[in-house]
């Protein structure tokens, strides 16, 4: 296999960072998937810059910046450039507590793979390049979780489209009685518990993938692992790790999401109630809900799926965007009107109060 081109090493960072247009990250994906080169360059890219997710979470908007002051530092001396920067480096091998890793030379073109400290050299270069080109790393990958989380939130507003069209305009009988809770995902009981057993359909339904339910910035998120035989036995998304989403609640007085084109029925994750103790399993008996007190923090508090920067909305009319800020149209989307203590049963009052749960 030769050597790939400049175009398709763009593709692969494309498809890497997910910051190229839809069509190139796709392709990047193809070729990722064809070429064992491109496979190689990809794993080599995941094993040398994955390690920063692990030290830093999230990653610190300065990274590069230290990196780029680090290195300058490392050439202040009299030793060439080039020179200083290999020492610094076997400087930093030398405090790793794994030994140098020897890689397998390849076979054919007299290609070899580069010891650990060139691999480093490499991508020390990777961040400085990256620190002149963009303001940092942390907002290049946020930027890049923000896009997948509206396109996430695109599929579903469609998928809940093409449901309702199928159901005479309905998402199904999912409405919360008054009274009862909204927040018991996981509960399979026939009673409704949980605000997410109408998401769930679209699932069941074969409408929607489970994965586009799991924010790429929502941490300990994951998609439904089952079979199709297996979700036809659930009535809802079996733990609570497997959405990412709140949605407008379905109640007996707010038993439509369609009265108005812009109104907003989904939204990255309640911040009001992410500190509810969930159940860690289907099969395990449910906690109850802490009664929460507004106060002004969570009053303020944004997505945590988007370092509390805002968060994607979905709105009727099928559109998602990025607000930075929760009250919408002198509504706060994420609590009721007049409401300052939560139980994990409250309903709005009306069709103009959205309150997007859990």
């Amino acid at each position: 296999m030769g050597y790939l081109s400049t175009e398709q090493h763009q593709l692969i960072l494309d498809f890497y960072f997910r910051c190229g247009s839809e069509e190139d990250i796709l392709r990047g994906r193809d070729l990722i998937a064809a070429n064992p080169q491109a496979a190689k360059l990809y794993a080599n890219l995941q094993d040398t810059l994955s390690g920063l997710d692990s030290i830093y979470e999230p990653c610190p908007d300065n990274l590069a910046e230290l990196t780029i002051a680090r290195l300058v530092q490392a050439t202040g001396g009299q030793k060439g450039g080039s020179e200083k920067l290999g020492d610094l480096i076997k400087q930093e091998q030398g405090k790793s507590a794994y030994p140098p890793i020897s890689l397998p030379v390849a076979v054919g073109a007299g290609r070899f793979w580069r010891p650990a400290f060139e691999i480093l050299a490499t991508a020390a270069a990777v961040v400085l390049v990256a620190g002149i080109l963009f303001p940092s790393f942390g907002a290049m990958r946020e930027r890049s979780r923000q896009v997948a989380c509206s396109q996430n939130l695109g599929q579903i507003g469609r998928a809940m489209a093409a449901f309702s069209g199928d159901n005479d305009g309905l998402l199904g009988n999912m409405t919360v009685k008054a009274g009862s809770p909204w927040w018991k995902i996981g509960d399979q009981g026939s009673e409704i518990q949980s605000n997410t057993r109408y998401p769930w359909r679209l699932v069941k339904g074969g409408y929607v993938d489970s994965r586009v339910f799991v924010c790429p910035g929502h941490c300990g998120g994951s998609p439904v692992h089952l079979t199709t035989a297996q979700m036809a036995a659930l009535n809802d998304f079996p733990l609570r790790s497997n959405i990412s989403y709140s949605f407008g609640l379905l109640c007996d007085k707010n038993n439509s999401l369609t009265k108005r084109s812009r109104r907003i029925i989904a939204a990255d994750l309640n911040p009001v109630f992410q500190q509810i103790s969930f159940q860690t399993s289907s099969y395990r008996k449910l906690n109850e809900f802490e009664r929460i007190q507004l106060d002004e923090q969570l009053r303020r508090m944004m997505s945590h799926s988007h370092r509390m920067n805002g968060q994607n909305v979905l709105f009727c009319d099928g559109s998602v965007k990025f607000i930075e800020a929760r009250v919408v149209n002198d509504d706060d989307i994420f609590t009721i009107k007049g409401v300052d203590t939560y139980t994990g049963k409250e309903t709005p009052c009306d069709v103009n109060d959205v309150f997007l749960v859990p």
